[in-house]
């Protein structure tokens, strides 16, 4: 019959306890409190960097951030930092066990969310057909027009704009959208490689297309991201180059979460392009259909006079009849008929779940802002109580709080934002949001609450024997009071889904983790491969070394010397060495990286570049064989010289003797280092297109190639000159840069030479 009052009493004495410290605290320092640094920041939500949209912030006073909040901000700094390297990958190789295993998570995570409302998803497809494939994607481009059509009937009807409130606030928005639009095209960055398993090509060079036109097809003005860097410096957002370390920082207040984690999933999503192919096409299905924000957003920023011209691109260019989603659809068509024919009906029903799952991580990701004004009040939709734990401790403040409120009337002593009055008025202590805040308040106040360690925190101290507060806590109130002080110390922590949902879904074994970061993996099948120059075969290095040396000018080989068993490894490898340009988008974004995909689509065999978009008609080229680049010349050149029909690239180089195969893996190993070599790779480009061409040119007993595959191969290597002269005359004005492209020449043409004269010293060329 005592415990309520001794209760209150005490209470009272634990609160004034309280007060007394931080008075004393204030006095003896003769200043604020430095703030700990387990509290969060109450900041306003901003709008946008310069301007201020007109009641923005108004009657929204400060909000600390919850626990969700922090792991939110945790999240997003981690993944600014993988955007970052990302873009620098070769320079942070350290990171690529991280970026699998973040892959992973992501792709499990969605899979789970898409799986509490399957008949909304591409799940409903548990069998692959193309027709059906195609009737859902002509269902969800229906239903997309048709929510665009009530959107419309509620903005004529006087509803507002559902994206951004007015002019200011769209700037913010498409500032905050800066991230994820530098690289547009990115989800298929690292596809097309010259490593892909040779069967595949077809397909991989199909999706590559599709990354070539979001690039322009080597034309700047029609260059995505070229066009996106343009309307922010309209708007004057301010930014950096998206590959600077500089993009990243705080200062330029790119705080939307959402858009940085798409933007990472992007850069992630081919990164590994052999182990996640299918993803990747899933992933790019998904991503090039219709989407109701770009439609919205058209009509808004017109709205707000701002200009909406590479949004009304991705409408134009992304359609469904000869655009980037039919380019998609044919991809993965064309994937999953592949797989049945070559292994059968069960592997072609794992692809299509690996198909489903890169789709699902393309829907399952916002990539738009959420305009401050337009944000609800609370976003946290997690469940509370959230654990049994904090339930039973709100049950006892709940209980305590209804007698104790009026006894505290004439208390001052503030809790983190309110004060204890305020707290332990009964009606608002019933409201689970209040309740939410009370425990974030009192969580971290300090060091009554030491998160984790409920042994020194001085309320459990106060609450025991000799202590101050001693009895007025029942023992089982003071056990759960303790349990709650203990789970503090694991929040606020951001799980990683399991990724066995991924595998489980997909019928996938995962491979352990350990072993692929310790494994040493080879250079001619896997990709990504960035490890040191130590790993190379020794002539490779002897070569690599020749790199520092002083530069001698190095005369043209005779290539028809070369034994062409020797010859080939050597003529796939060439079109390695820029491979890697297109993998970070804003590379490609200036005169420079724009001829340089020029030259990437002439080694491809893609037509030549035109005043629109060829879209499917690409596709019917390459599906038809006409679309022949030198790796299918260089299938040619194998059937030519009556060898067998290699699969892979390292089938290619077992065709050649020990030195060829050392050169072939150097010349890998360099194409994957763009930031290090970029003008060294420019000028072993130029060397090998001086090989392309005397390719062209050998005729009679001395010719590799049949009359019209030379032909081909001439109109390659005019395509190829014309991008490099581009890219040459811009390291004319640079004298260090101009040294880089000469030693390139002169090292791949040494390389020629080095073959010559091994094979002088064994039998004569074949």
């Amino acid at each position: 019959m005592f415990v309520l009052p001794t209760t209150i009493a005490v209470l009272i004495s634990f609160l004034a306890v309280i007060a007394y410290d931080r008075i004393r605290t204030r006095f003896f320092k003769g200043r604020p409190r430095r703030k700990d640094v387990e509290i969060p920041p109450s900041p306003k939500i901003v709008a946008y960097n310069d301007t201020k949209s007109p009641g923005a912030d108004e009657g929204r006073g400060t909000v600390a951030l919850t626990e969700k909040d922090v792991i939110a901000d945790e999240n997003m700094q981690s993944h600014k930092q993988l955007y970052y390297k990302l873009h620098n990958l070769e320079h942070h190789p350290d990171i690529l066990p991280e970026c699998r295993e973040l892959l992973l998570s992501l792709l499990s995570a969605t899979i789970a969310e898409a799986h509490k409302h399957k008949d909304d998803t591409i799940l409903v497809l548990e069998k692959f057909s193309p027709e059906k494939l195609q009737n859902f994607l002509t269902a969800k481009d229906d239903d997309v027009t048709g929510q665009y059509e009530e959107y419309i009937a509620r903005r004529k009807a006087g509803g507002p704009r559902e994206l951004f409130g007015d002019q200011a606030e769209a700037k913010w928005w498409l500032k905050q959208a800066a991230p994820v639009k530098y690289v547009d095209g990115a989800w298929l960055g690292h596809i097309n490689n010259v490593t892909t398993p040779f069967a595949f090509r077809k397909i991989t060079k199909n999706a590559w297309q599709v990354m070539s036109e979001e690039l322009g097809d080597g034309d700047l003005a029609k260059n995505h991201v070229h066009v996106y860097r343009e309307l922010m410096e309209n708007i004057n957002a301010g930014l950096p180059a998206a590959d600077s370390e500089d993009f990243i920082h705080a200062r330029h207040e790119l705080n939307e979460a959402r858009c940085w984690k798409a933007a990472v999933a992007q850069l992630l999503i081919s990164l590994f392009s052999h182990e996640f192919l299918p993803e990747s096409l899933g992933f790019n299905m998904a991503y090039e259909s219709l989407p109701l924000h770009l439609l919205k957003t058209i009509k808004e920023l017109r709205e707000v006079s701002l200009n909406g011209y590479y949004f009304e691109l991705h409408i134009c260019i992304d359609n469904a009849d000869t655009g980037h989603a039919a380019m998609a659809m044919a991809a993965v068509v064309d994937y999953i008929t592949l797989i049945e024919k070559s292994e059968g009906q069960e592997a072609a029903e794992i692809a299509w779940r690996r198909v489903q799952a890169g789709y699902i991580l393309a829907e399952g990701l916002p990539t738009t802002p959420e305009s401050p004004s337009l944000k609800s009040k609370s976003n946290d939709a997690s469940p509370f109580p959230r654990s049994e734990t904090e339930g039973q401790l709100l049950e006892i403040f709940a209980a305590k709080c209804a007698v104790a409120h009026k006894i505290h009337c004439n208390s001052r002593l503030k809790i983190g934002r309110r004060t204890l009055v305020d707290w332990l008025e009964p009606h608002a202590f019933a409201d689970p949001n209040w309740q939410k805040d009370f425990l974030h308040d009192l969580g971290n106040c300090k060091p009554w609450i030491i998160k984790g360690n409920s042994e020194k925190s001085k309320l459990v101290k106060e609450l025991s024997w000799e202590g101050r507060m001693f009895g007025s806590f029942m023992q089982s109130e003071v056990l759960i009071v303790k349990a709650w002080i203990n789970e503090l110390g694991t929040a606020p922590q951001a799980s990683l889904p399991d990724p066995l949902v991924y595998s489980n879904f997909t019928k996938q074994p995962l491979p352990d983790q350990s072993v692929f970061e310790s494994r040493n993996p080879d250079i001619l099948e896997q990709y990504p491969v960035l490890s040191g120059a130590q790993t190379l075969p020794e002539p490779a290095r002897t070569l690599h070394e020749y790199l520092s040396d002083k530069i001698i000018e190095e005369p043209p080989v005779d290539i028809s010397s070369i034994k062409i068993c020797n010859l080939l490894p050597l003529w796939f490898v060439s079109t390695a060495l820029l491979e890697s340009l297109p993998s970070v988008p804003v590379r490609a974004a200036d005169a420079f990286g724009s001829a340089l995909i020029r030259v990437l689509r002439a080694q491809a065999g893609f037509e030549i570049e035109g005043p629109g978009i060829a879209g499917m008609a690409e596709v019917r080229r390459t599906d038809s064989g006409d679309a022949r680049g030198i790796v299918e010349l260089g299938l040619e050149m194998c059937a030519h010289a009556g060898l067998p029909k290699p699969r892979t690239l390292k089938e290619v180089v077992a065709l050649g003797d020990a030195e060829s195969g050392a050169f072939a893996e150097w010349m890998l190993w360099m194409g994957m280092r763009w930031l290090t070599y970029r003008d060294v790779l420019l000028g072993m480009s130029w060397a090998f297109m001086e090989v392309h061409e005397a390719i062209g040119r050998l005729e009679g007993s001395d010719s590799r190639l049949g009359g019209d595959a030379r032909r081909i191969l001439m109109e390659i290597t005019e395509r190829e000159r014309d991008g490099l002269e581009t890219c040459k005359q811009e390291l004319e004005r640079d004298e260090a840069r101009r040294n880089a492209f000469e030693r390139g020449v002169a090292v791949a043409r040494r390389t020629w030479r080095l073959m010559s004269e091994v094979e002088s010293e064994n039998d004569r060329p074949i």
